[in-house]
């Protein structure tokens, strides 16, 4: 709702009026506040609070420095402390700027006595009206040179009628969102038509704004390598199944290509959200393509480097309080230029958890990394789908920086029979016609429970073969070349079955 540019304009006209010396802005978070270390949080807070000095200290989503809302006993509370006692010392040189949600705010407020009698009023940001939100993407399409027509105005209107308000509703966010997947559609559409008049690269219609279309990223700097490119999509398709999964990458790669043509026209080229949610089982490709996703960024220019930093809830969740906010900080700036991606996500919200669980936190932590460096990270979140939606809704704000959600279906029987045939090529064996047709049988037969391992049951059943090949072929002195190569129904026969 405007929060951070308020603060900034509110700063600057302040020092147009004499009453601060410079009205810069410094903008923190927990993390900027809370220190590791029994001691170190005063010390931080007063380095922090000093830089802000004639200025405004604007510090977002406050709340989470309160013990209601943070992870129980721990130095949050040390730093609001010290805030209290520095806003009165400093009173005629600063301005501090709390914001947050609104119910949080008020716990916030009452995390310390003199804390609320410190702040002199409240501003409430109400949520933007429909008439408002359109204004907003029309600001975005005349900033960057598109023009909307009447009828995509009034198809803007209904969409905006449509939204859910609830507290996860990002407003102004939500609108550059609606924008930046217009864009989308309208590559979409364009990809398809051999020769696109110029007008048309501008033009926005009611056929753009609809339903979300597959996931796609900004034009990017960068150099694109076309054979590359051609290269990674050839691997892409290589893969087994993933028909949804491969059409959201054949749309990037349309997106893209017009966002260049826009370029070569003159025309600017809008960022758009990349950041991605994978739901589905294990073993259904989602570490797989992620690599290749970031891998293509980079081959179109898109992201520096394209390199892949897969973590887990170990890798971002600390052991003692004020540790999850650096360890989270730290695994994003090895992502720089490419993939963050978060395996099973939803652990770092799991249900039940108690106010010793750290890793809100680091929820927290990301929710703001990933709107201040979107531009240089792309972050995939992959689990189970269901767990995903109680991941998404773990923050208010969380949900609106994921543009998009990819679903990795389960594997077919057909689709597990040929991982498992096209394995065995890789490894140098070969399934006898007999062999193949007792694998459709065996996959067919298998139990699929929550925890169905997909590919990985495919890879493990092609392990039993090739060791019931071997415990076969070791009674057979004169086995040739053939033999050692051929893979027969009793070699599945005898395997255990896995899940």
């Amino acid at each position: 709702t405007g929060k951070t540019t308020v603060a900034r304009l509110y700063g600057a006209i302040l020092a147009s009026l004499g009453a601060l010396r410079t009205g810069h802005l410094v903008e923190v978070s927990r993390a900027d506040l809370v220190a590791q270390v029994v001691g170190g949080t005063a010390i931080r807070t007063t380095e922090t609070f000093e830089k802000a000095l004639g200025g405004v200290l604007f510090i977002d989503e406050a709340y989470t420095l309160s013990q209601e809302s943070g992870s129980g006993p721990d130095f949050g509370q040390e730093a609001v402390d010290t805030l209290v006692k520095l806003m009165e010392d400093h009173r005629e040189d600063i301005v501090v700027v709390a914001a947050g949600y609104v119910p949080q705010m008020r716990a916030f407020l009452n995390s310390n006595p003199g804390l609320s009698s410190r702040f002199s009023r409240t501003v409430e940001f109400e949520n933007y009206s429909v008439r408002e939100l359109v204004t907003i993407v029309r600001t975005m399409c005349e900033a960057h040179r598109y023009e909307l027509t009447e009828p995509a105005v009034l198809a803007l209107e209904r969409h905006f009628e449509g939204m859910t308000r609830d507290e996860n509703f990002g407003n102004g966010r939500a609108a550059r969102k609606v924008f930046e997947e217009m864009i989308d559609r309208q590559a979409f559409r364009l990809a398809a038509v051999a020769e696109v008049p110029e007008a048309e690269l501008t033009r926005l219609t009611p056929q753009d704004v609809g339903v979300p279309l597959p996931a796609a990223t900004g034009a990017g700097a960068g150099k694109r390598d076309e054979g590359r490119v051609a290269e990674l999509l050839e691997r892409l398709h290589a893969m087994v199944g993933l028909a949804a999964v491969k059409t959201e990458v054949e749309d990037l790669v349309n997106l893209l290509a017009l966002a260049r043509r826009r370029q070569e026209a003159g025309l600017p080229a809008p960022p758009i959200g990349n950041h991605l949610v994978f739901a589905g089982s294990p073993g259904t490709g989602k570490t797989t393509v992620a690599r290749l996703y970031g891998e293509l960024l980079a081959a179109l220019g898109v992201v520096a480097r394209g390199q892949l930093v897969e973590v887990a809830r170990a890798d971002l969740v600390g052991r003692y309080v004020g540790h999850t906010a650096q360890l989270t900080r730290d695994v994003f700036e090895k992502a720089r230029g490419g993939v963050l991606f978060i395996d099973e996500a939803y652990t770092l919200t799991p249900e039940g958890a108690t106010g010793s669980d750290f890793g809100q936190e680091a929820v927290d932590t990301l929710v703001k990394l990933m709107e201040d460096h979107r531009d240089e990270v792309v972050v995939v979140a992959a689990g189970y789908t269901r767990e995903m939606e109680g991941f998404l809704a773990s923050n208010p704000g969380l949900g609106s920086r994921f543009s998009r959600r990819v679903v990795f279906e389960d594997y077919s029987d057909d689709e597990l029979v040929s991982i498992v045939r096209a394995q065995a090529v890789a490894d140098g064996y070969e399934c006898a016609p007999e062999t193949v047709e007792a694998l459709h049988h065996h996959f067919t037969t298998l139990e699929r429970g929550p925890h169905f391992g997909n590919a990985r049951t495919a890879r493990r059943v092609l392990e039993a073969m090739v060791t019931r090949q071997a415990g076969r072929l070791s009674r057979a002195a004169d086995a040739g070349i053939d033999d050692l190569r051929l893979l027969l129904p009793e070699d599945l026969a005898g395997g255990r079955a896995m899940r």
